[in-house]
This record gives C-alpha cells, sequence and structure tokens, in this order.
C-alpha cells in the first residue's frame, strides 16, 4: 500500500467513508480521525482511477546484451551442476556407472553406496570383516526405493584397505 506525508498529514489510496469513489467532490475536505487519534486528511488524487500494475524499471533490463549475459550465466551454471553429476557418477560402483542414471537416481545410489562403505568401515572396526557381521536390513528404503547401491562392489574392497 502506498502512503504518502504531505504537511504531518498521512494520505491513504482509499476512502475511510461509504460513499461514491469516483466523484472527488464528495470526499471530506476536514482531516478524520482514525481509532489510533492519526490525522488523516484524503485529497481527491488518491482515487483517480491506478495502473492495475508497476511500471517496469527502464534500466536496460531486457536489452539484448544483458539477456545473453544472463542466458550465458545459466548455461554456465547448468553446466556446472551436470559436470558435478557426472564426477558424482564416476565415484559409483561400476555396475551403476554403466547405466545411465538420471540425477535423482545418481543421488540415491551415491547415498546407498556411502551407505555401504559405512558399513562396511563399522564391521572393519569391529573387526568382523566377514559376513557373520550384522544381518542386513530389508531390501528396500524407508521410501520404498530399493537399496541396489548398496550391495558389495569390486571397487570397494580395495578402498577398505586402504586407510
Amino acid at each position: 500500500m502506498e502512503t504518502r506525508k504531505s504537511a504531518g498529514l498521512l494520505t491513504l489510496p482509499y476512502p475511510l467513508h461509504p460513499g461514491p469513489l469516483n466523484l472527488p467532490e464528495t470526499l471530506p475536505r476536514l482531516p478524520l480521525r482514525d481509532p489510533f487519534r492519526v490525522s488523516l486528511h484524503l485529497d481527491a488524487a488518491c482515487c483517480a482511477p491506478r495502473r492495475p500494475y508497476l511500471p517496469l524499471p527502464l534500466d536496460g533490463a531486457f536489452e539484448p546484451a544483458f539477456l545473453r549475459k544472463r542466458n550465458e550465466r545459466e548455461r554456465q551454471r547448468v553446466r556446472c551442476v551436470n559436470e558435478g553429476y557426472a564426477r558424482l557418477r564416476d565415484h559409483l560402483p561400476r555396475e551403476l556407472a554403466a547405466k545411465r542414471l538420471s540425477k535423482v537416481e545418481t543421488l540415491r545410489a551415491a547415498i546407498g553406496y556411502i551407505k555401504h562403505l559405512q558399513e562396511l568401515l563399522e564391521r572393519h572396526a569391529r573387526g568382523q570383516d566377514g559376513p557373520a557381521g550384522p544381518q542386513r536390513r530389508s531390501d528396500c528404503n524407508s521410501d520404498g526405493e530399493s537399496k541396489a547401491s548398496s550391495a558389495p562392489s569390486p571397487c570397494s574392497e580395495p578402498e577398505e584397505g586402504g586407510s
């Protein structure tokens, strides 16, 4: 809401009385009092028809050079995101990396693989390197997705002994 101060009085963009809105001569010329004891002065300019939209700033926001730079920044951002997912896929087990995974599938596979590696580290810390460790939970996560990436993989075994 737009408010203007003129001569110490608050100007409101709407009238405070029930009456015809588009007849400036019917507006009261005396200051009104609201319950908070603030003097309100209404003038005819506040009832003038207004544009239903705000004018756009003309600071060059839609010039071709600005649009080109904005689009190039967006393309660069998308390239960086895609490169990040490609690097993440490179760190997944070979059987998963061979598939064409969506971004969501890549994230789920990475989460499952990290959980698998954490389980290997926990078993190694307890001295239980064999399958005699804790029993595997069900084959589904709590969200119903399969734990395909939590299966042991050939590339996870050398990492266990490396540290």
